[in-house]
């Protein structure tokens, strides 16, 4: 799924983090789910959680690149996948906008 490249994404309210080698865990409050995410999420996640007024997909895409050496086209394609996938499960909002998940889970 191909979302806005100049959305900004942002962490949800009610969504809170902890980091570990290992990666991080996120705890959604209002529903009461966790989710773990892999280093890799972690590192997409901790960006988007650093940068409060929001961050596109092209910054996102500038700090993935300076630590992984796939092509910039594959972390463009593979960033937009997780952040849709963020957003579907409630965890992050474009541009300030809350999407109502249906979804109880997911794997980062």
């Amino acid at each position: 799924m191909k979302t806005d490249a100049n959305a900004l994404w942002l962490v949800s309210p009610d969504v809170r983090s902890t980091y570990s080698e290992d990666g991080a865990v996120l705890l959604d409050i209002r529903k009461g789910l966790c989710y773990s995410l892999n280093p890799v999420a972690a590192r997409v996640w901790s960006t988007v959680e650093a940068s409060p007024s929001g961050v596109d997909l092209r910054g996102l895409v500038d700090v993935m690149e300076t630590h992984y050496t796939i092509s910039r086209e594959q972390l463009e394609r593979d960033v937009d996948e997780y952040l849709s996938k963020l957003e579907n499960i409630g965890l992050v909002q474009r541009n300030g906008l809350f999407h109502e998940s249906k979804a109880a889970g997911a794997r980062g």
